[in-house]
């Protein structure tokens, strides 16, 4: 995948939490991390992601931006978590990770009451490979010190392929992605019948998200609004990878997906409709989507795709 394809699902990983309620939020935390937070009173907060360091050689002042940092209270406790999200391994994953950690750690240094030492606490990171990974179960960094110890740094790797839809089911925010599933075996064909099938099997895999998601809703993992926003990302990701293969469209994938989604999509926004609440959660979405399309075109996205991702007009893109 390209650079640009890969930052691009990186900028809808991180709208997804940023959109997310935050039931879905301490869902997604408790699937990964193993954890028993409660749904309905843990208090959700996004953390700052952007943080300013001086170069060690230049001594220049560097921007440096992780993925996704989330704090977690819970009556006396609060936990820090930080997660990155990659397509593919990368061997310096560990290193980012620990160096993203000492920084969000920093921001809440503490010193003793006699000066004496400082005390830091790092969050409890993790990284979620969207595509089958050869890493093991962790992404690790050995720290030597001068005294011949040393401590070896463990990063919790989740594979999100290598689950079924219905183990993801914990994991909610994760479902869209799952659709990368087919992507290996389309790249590797170029038999049409081949990539007919695939394109069935995609059909598939979108109905049973779709059902896995109105079930965590039901039982109060996620929102409505939830379910809305996350068929909407599936769609827009179904465009991304396989909208350009003429065998998905001779099957009229994207127009069967679209209606799939769509239909979902209206359900639910007539629901909310009808409880008198549709005009702040517009409000809302206007403004995530208008975030995004300035995002986009900022990195020089093509007004056609950034129309496609969002749904705002081209009048509406080029005021932005």
């Amino acid at each position: 995948m390209a650079r640009r394809t890969a930052q691009l699902f990186d900028l809808m990983f991180k709208s997804i939490i940023k959109d997310a309620s935050s039931s879905a939020i301490v869902h997604l935390i408790n699937g990964i991390y193993k954890k028993n937070y409660p749904l309905d009173t843990t208090v959700v907060k996004i953390e700052p992601t952007e943080f300013v360091k001086e170069h060690l050689k230049s001594r220049k002042l560097e921007k440096i931006v992780s993925d996704i940092v989330i704090t977690l209270s819970d009556g006396n406790t609060k936990d820090t978590y930080l997660i990155e999200a990659q397509i593919s391994d990368d061997i310096e994953m560990s290193l980012r990770i620990f160096n993203y950690s000492i920084l969000v750690a920093l921001e809440g240094k503490e010193v003793s009451d006699d000066g004496s030492y400082m005390q830091i606490d790092m969050p409890s990171p993790a990284v979620i490979y969207w595509e089958t990974s050869e890493t093991e179960d962790f992404v690790s960094i050995k720290i030597r010190f001068p005294n011949k110890r040393s401590v070896v740094y463990k990063v919790p790797a989740f594979k999100v392929l290598q689950h079924s839809i219905s183990e993801l089911e914990n994991m909610a925010l994760l479902l869209p992605f799952y659709i990368l599933k087919i992507r290996g075996e389309l790249k590797k064909t170029r038999d049409s019948e081949k990539r007919k099938e695939l394109s069935n099997k995609l059909e598939d895999y979108v109905t049973e998200i779709s059902l896995v998601l109105k079930r965590c809703q039901r039982n109060n993992y996620i929102t409505e609004r939830d379910v809305a926003k996350l068929l909407r990302r599936l769609l827009n990701m179904n465009l991304e990878l396989y909208g350009k293969y003429r065998e998905f469209k001779e099957v009229n994938m994207s127009k069967r997906l679209k209606k799939l989604v769509e239909t979902d999509v209206d359900e639910v926004f007539d629901k909310v409709e009808r409880r008198g609440i549709s005009q702040g959660i517009s409000q809302g979405i206007s403004q995530g989507l208008t975030q995004t399309a300035r995002a986009m075109k900022a990195g020089g996205e093509a007004v056609s795709k950034i129309m496609r991702y969002t749904g705002l007009s081209r009048h509406e893109i080029m005021g932005l």
